[in-house]
């Protein structure tokens, strides 16, 4: 019960700050000879729609990952309401984009897509981060791993936006939880880690206290163009 209340209280503190986030992310894996042409045929598709103001639509490539991980690019579809993702996303249909997607399919060896919602958002305002990681986790204990990351939170401060959430469809071999920062540049990327004593006991805590979970693995990627 005690658990439970303070992860309740973690919740709630961080709601005041933040708000529900939900997305949609598609992964592309195009050869290296075909990825300006992709690039181009989907920047041209998203910068000429109607996006509404509460979707946000990213185009980025994936330079950095391990050798399990195929795609290079990844469109990244968000909003605070999963009603208005949605429905933008039922919204693309028609002529235009079977158009768009005849051109693209030409320039493209795979494409997946997965979706999820934030549990634990920080720093949403925050857009001119171009760079962002994922670490992806297979988690048996949601509760207390949420619990765990909150506590983290309390005194991690970072610039960039982060999150933590689930994996809702489209996950590989049970991935369910993912935690995802955004950074201004590389550098800083690299720097990412503990800035002081106390950050580096909450992170030694944090690493603990989800000894028994299953870290998969990582990757970065970099903003090529946003649409809105």
């Amino acid at each position: 019960m005690k658990k439970l209340l303070l992860l309740i209280a973690i919740v709630f503190t961080t709601s005041v700050f933040s708000q529900e986030l939900y997305w949609y992310d598609v992964f592309f894996e195009i050869p290296l000879n075909q990825r300006s042409q992709a690039e181009e045929i989907i920047i041209d598709y998203y910068s000429n729609q109607d996006i509404p103001e509460n979707v946000s639509v990213s185009l980025s490539r994936i330079p950095l990952k391990g050798s399990s991980m195929k795609a290079t690019h990844i469109i990244s579809i968000s909003s605070d309401n999963s009603k208005s993702l949605a429905d933008y996303r039922s919204s693309l249909t028609g002529t235009e984009w079977s158009l768009y997607g005849a051109r693209l399919i030409n320039h493209v060896s795979d494409v997946y897509a997965s979706t999820g919602k934030g549990i634990l958002n920080y720093n949403l305002n925050v857009d001119n981060h171009p760079v962002g990681q994922a670490w992806i986790f297979k988690v048996k204990d949601v509760n207390s791993f949420s619990e765990a990351f909150g506590q983290l939170m309390q005194t991690l401060k970072l610039d960039g936006f982060v999150s933590m959430g689930q994996i809702v469809h489209g996950a590989d071999n049970g991935e369910n939880i993912y935690v995802y920062s955004t950074s201004k540049d590389l550098k800083d990327a690299m720097d990412f880690g503990p800035k002081s004593n106390m950050e580096k006991a909450a992170f030694e805590k944090f690493f603990k206290e989800i000894i028994k979970e299953e870290f998969t693995r990582t990757w970065t990627r970099v903003l090529v163009e946003k649409f809105n």
